[in-house]
């Protein structure tokens, strides 16, 4: 086994998608295997072979973090990058990137206590959105419509954290969605496909119940994406793009360093696994020449 065929997919458990990728890697006659926590150790210290590339699925954002930052002080290749899956990971990180590369995004602020919340969306205007600047799946967005959700949101987050240990939160300008929002995968540079994710629900996660529909990648999609991996570099993402009703313009609501792809490949039938597994192979071929 030589270094130039070694890949380590780090994982927290070997979920769907993580098969898939295990699959999709061997079938590039690449040699890939998991990699937990626990076998970090060895790698870091020199005592096993280093691998070409690593491909960093962790579930926890702060194992995620630590892995590829130990990882590419030990001289290995990670996918994503350690910057890059930070920044993805910090919703108020993002709105920053994207304001510093005028990237179109929804107004975001960045509030540091209860205060600053109530005097944040006052001047926004509601309805605003509150979010936790870390977090998937819609957990703890909230709505505000009026001054009492700001109240009932605050009561609530005090009774878990009363001293504000967990600010900053971001607040956002609500974007009046057309009953969908959209995912595009990119892989590298290439958005290989999109969806439409619809709901009734404001928040149109598919952890929340949302139909995934197929759509073609357009190019103004493609130039959002362009913008993105120019931003970020290239990578694996997940682009979430939001469309504003009043006005036809999309937005980059956030992108995903660790995106799922399993349940919703098996809807639009594109092989996101098989378009990764080519891309590491291509870039351990082009390293290596």
């Amino acid at each position: 086994m030589t270094a130039s065929d070694q890949v380590l997919l780090s994982v927290t458990m070997l979920r769907p998608e993580e098969k898939l990728l295990l699959s999709a890697l061997r079938d590039q006659g690449l040699t890939a295997r998991p990699l937990l926590m626990e076998d970090l150790a060895e790698i870091v210290a020199g005592h096993t072979g280093p691998p070409a590339l690593a491909l960093i699925r962790n579930v926890s954002h702060r194992d995620a973090i630590n892995v590829s930052r130990r990882l590419e002080h030990a001289g290995v290749t990670t996918l994503n990058r350690a910057a890059t899956i930070e920044t993805c990971n910090d919703k108020g990180l993002q709105a920053l990137l994207f304001a510093r590369h005028g990237i179109p995004h929804p107004t975001t602020r960045h509030a540091f206590s209860f205060d600053q919340v109530r005097k944040t969306v006052a001047d926004l205007g509601m309805p605003a959105v509150v979010k936790p600047v870390s977090g998937s799946w819609g957990r703890g967005v909230g709505k505000m419509t009026h001054a009492d959700c700001v109240e009932a949101w605050a009561a609530g987050r005090e009774s878990v954290d009363a001293t504000g240990k967990q600010f900053p939160v971001v607040v956002q300008e609500y974007i009046d969605k057309p009953g969908h929002d959209l995912r595009v995968v990119v892989v590298g540079r290439a958005p290989v496909v999109a969806i439409q994710r619809v709901s009734d629900d404001w928040r149109t996660n598919t952890h929340l119940g949302a139909e995934v529909r197929r759509v073609e990648v357009t190019a103004v999609m493609e130039k959002l994406c362009d913008q993105v991996v120019d931003a970020l570099g290239p990578g694996f993402y997940g682009v979430d793009l939001v469309e504003d009703r009043s006005t036809g313009e999309l937005l980059v609501l956030e992108v995903n360093a660790n995106p799922e792809f399993a349940r919703s490949s098996a809807r639009h039938g594109v092989n996101v696994a098989g378009h990764l597994a080519a891309y590491v192979a291509e870039t351990l071929t082009a390293s290596a020449v």
